[in-house]
């Protein structure tokens, strides 16, 4: 039996040790794709790259052909205003790395550009590597203000109106109130062609005694007969921005935030 066990074991290693040449040249056809890092912490926005986001992909095998399947997750802020050029991306023959390019589907002043937008990409396929198959990039706009001169803010929220300083992006319908409820804490804005107002959630700088740091948001849209709601808008010279103001135990509701352009 002894020898039986020995002249089995002596075939296995024979056969292992021919079969070394296959293996290696099984695991050098592979092609895997994986994305180069899990988080991106941020990409800014340009006309340079006519507001997209580039994302690589690598593979692991140069010698054969490689496609790889990108799926884009959405969000709010991104829906219907960001997706992916394409799903497949092809490698070039002999290149290792492709792009996966996540575009603007709306002009750019129908864009937010006050806000971080966040993408979550995944691969998906028989050839996706376990390392590496998701990714998030965060991408914001560059933007160059310069001041227009001075304007009047009309606070209804603090039964109050002054003088405030006001810059203007270069590059688009996008607005700063400098320092407008407190020292250091700027309010900004954008205008699209239909004159309608964006704004992300921000700070104000404005600290209620009880519930802390006080928060800007876009209207409700679940308080449908609020007066106070629709759309923040322009109308000449004058934005209105209908906020609503926030701590975290909750919210103060609807407001009249004026501000009168020079």
């Amino acid at each position: 039996m002894k020898k039986i066990q020995l002249a089995l074991l002596v075939f296995v290693l024979a056969f292992a040790a021919c079969d070394q040449d296959n293996i290696g040249e099984l695991y050098e056809t592979d092609a895997y794709v994986a994305f180069s890092t899990e988080i991106v912490p941020a990409n800014i926005l340009t006309a340079e790259n006519n507001y997209s986001v580039s994302v690589p992909i690598a593979r692991s095998n140069l010698n054969v052909p490689t496609t790889a399947q990108v799926s884009l997750e959405m969000n709010e802020n991104i829906e219907g205003v960001f997706d992916l050029e394409s799903t497949s991306v092809s490698f070039a023959e002999g290149e290792g790395t492709a792009y996966a390019k996540i575009v603007p589907l709306v002009d750019i002043s129908q864009i937010d550009v006050s806000k971080v937008y966040e993408f979550n990409l995944t691969l998906t396929g028989d050839n996706v590597s376990e390392f590496y198959s998701q990714t998030t990039y965060r991408a914001s706009f560059l933007l160059t203000f310069e001041p227009i001169g001075s304007g009047t803010f009309s606070s209804e929220f603090r039964e109050n109106e002054w003088t405030v300083q006001v810059e203007k992006a270069l590059e688009a319908d996008v607005y700063k109130i400098i320092d407008c409820y407190a020292e250091g804490y700027d309010i900004m804005f954008s205008v699209d062609a239909e004159n309608n107002v964006f704004y992300a959630t921000q700070l104000t700088g404005y600290e209620d005694p009880d519930y802390g740091m006080v928060t800007l948001e876009m209207p409700d849209s679940e308080e449908p007969d609020s007066y106070y709601m629709g759309e923040p808008y322009r109308d000449g010279n004058t934005i209105y921005l209908l906020g609503r103001f926030t701590v975290d135990a909750g919210s103060y509701g609807h407001w009249y935030e004026v501000l009168t352009l020079p």
